[in-house]
This record gives C-alpha cells, structure tokens and sequence, in this order.
C-alpha cells in the first residue's frame, strides 16, 4: 500500500498545466543554408527562424513560425525529413510562445555518417481567412542544412 501511494503521489506532481515556451531570450535568425526565410502562399506570408545560425546534428535547437495571419492560425503541424537520405520523419510540434506573438517549435536532429546533410522541414498550416471568412489549410517546405558536431 506504501509503494503505491508513492507512486500515485509522484503521478500527481508529475501532471499539471503546460508551460509556454519562453522564447524572450532567443535570437531568432535566417540560416544562410535555408533555402528561403520568407514563403510567400496564396493565404500569406509565413516567416521560418531558428534559433542557431547554423543547425548541429544532437544538440537541440528551436524554430520560430510567424506570420501577418497569426491570428487567424488554429494549428499548425510538420516533420523534419533528410532530403537527400532517408532518416524517417522527425515530428515537429509548435506551440504559442508565451507572449502569444509567435508559433515557437524545440527539436533535434539526428547524426547520420555524412559531415552535412540537407534537411526538408513541411509545414501544414490550418486556418482561417478572416476577409473572406474561409477555412484554409496551406503546405509548404523549407530546407536548410545541418552539421555534425
């Protein structure tokens, strides 16, 4: 009966509301390997930044998603693939930062056996166009490079 009220009260502290991102101290940047910094789509303009100038393989590193239309985004989803070598897909999970400005994402790459490898990170945007008051979903795909340290 002890162990298991050790286990259930480790359990309780264990759970508790999400925490926001605090990206406040980040300086987020283009890479001078990402293949754009800005894309332009029919339901806007998204910016992509990270949080490193240059991206090393099993050292984490946070991306930044902003946009004219953030208001109107209501999830947002993607994965890290290798663009050239299959390494299998990378979920990637974005969050409001805790000022509510910004769609902030944290992840690692893995190291494979080359020094460089170019990776495709695919964004799916959902929605809504609040001028013509439609549902949108867009998808579109950055890549950049990474390094082994």
């Amino acid at each position: 009966m002890r162990y298991f009220c050790l286990i259930f009260l480790f359990l309780l502290t264990g759970c508790g509301p999400a925490k926001k991102l605090d990206t406040s101290n980040i300086r987020f940047q283009c890479l001078a390997s990402q293949s754009s910094c800005t894309v332009s789509t029919e339901s806007g303009q998204f910016e992509v930044l990270f949080s490193q100038d240059k991206v090393l393989t099993e050292v984490p590193f946070s991306i930044r998603l902003s946009s004219s239309t953030i208001g109107s985004i209501n999830n947002i989803s993607g994965f890290l693939e290798g663009k050239d070598m299959f390494m299998g897909k990378v979920p990637v999970f974005f969050e409001l930062d805790s000022n509510g400005e910004y769609f902030v994402a944290e992840t690692l790459l893995g190291s494979c056996s080359e020094e460089k490898m170019i990776w495709r990170l695919w964004l799916t945007i959902n929605g809504r166009q609040e001028q013509q008051n439609l549902d949108f979903e867009q998808t579109f795909f950055i890549d950049f490079e990474s390094t082994r340290h």
